[in-house]
């Protein structure tokens, strides 16, 4: 566990009273022998997070890009979620007229008592689990788009936002990057959220090509944007195709 101190000091050249953060192991656990006995301040702290966003942050024209080839794949999500809702609400349907039936046949001592509540039971709880299935199914599409929208923003912005934030902004940022913070040497260690494998693996030489394409005074108009092209289809490949991106978990 890693807490901050704060520690106040003059300066001797201007004798100003300064104060400085530090974070650092809280050695809490007596019984164990800490090794991790250098402390990092603040702003190590900080250049540190700044490093591993600036890993994840995009161009606005990436974010464009990539929104505009997800925002085409939701066609295909609207379709299907049109079949599965059907499907479900079927299923909802005749599962309701089975417990109408049920309900009937007991009314007229077709079946005793001891059959119909566990028939009837089981019923219940296929209409709880299929209704709750339908909701999931009806706000689909509307959790796709926010998660697209939030998830490029966060990649176009966040470092921006980073920089310039007071500290509760700063915090929110930091914790979005993943899960299982740790430090170890000095160093920030953080599992990333999934949905930044794209960006840590394709976008670097994206990016590089299309500085490239911006500066090549050489180019044509229509050599330029048939290289742009290709660089929208490259990166809307690893959109589409990542198989443990978060937008494909949503489609499930």
């Amino acid at each position: 566990m890693y807490t901050a101190t704060e520690k106040k000091k003059i300066v001797k050249r201007t004798g100003e009273l300064k104060t400085y953060i530090y974070y650092h192991c809280t050695r809490k656990k007596k019984e164990i022998a800490c090794n991790q006995r250098n402390p990092l301040t603040l702003k190590e702290l900080e250049d540190q997070i700044d490093i591993k966003l600036e890993r994840y942050t995009i161009l606005p024209k990436f974010k464009e890009w990539a929104l505009e080839i997800l925002n085409r794949n939701n066609d295909k999500e609207i379709e299907d979620r049109t079949k599965i809702y059907e499907t479900q609400h079927k299923s909802l349907v005749d599962t309701q007229k089975e417990l109408d039936t049920l309900t009937r046949m007991r009314y007229r001592d077709l079946i005793d008592d001891e059959t119909f509540i566990k028939e009837r039971d089981d019923l219940k709880a296929k209409i709880a689990k299929l209704t709750s299935h339908l909701r999931e199914t009806e706000s689909r599409a509307e959790k796709w788009l926010e998660l697209t929208d939030r998830t490029f923003n966060f990649a176009c912005y966040a470092r921006k936002e980073y920089i310039l934030g007071g500290l509760d902004k700063k915090r929110e940022i930091f914790s979005a990057l993943g899960q299982n913070f740790s430090v170890k040497d000095q160093e920030i260690h953080i599992t990333p959220n999934e949905w930044f494998v794209p960006i840590e693996k394709a976008y670097p030489a994206l990016q590089a090509e299309y500085n490239r394409l911006e500066l090549d005074k050489n180019l044509s108009v229509e050599a330029r944007n048939a290289a742009f092209a290709q660089l929208i289809l490259s990166w809307g490949a690893y959109w589409e195709s990542n198989p443990d991106c978060e937008f494909h978990k949503l489609e499930c």
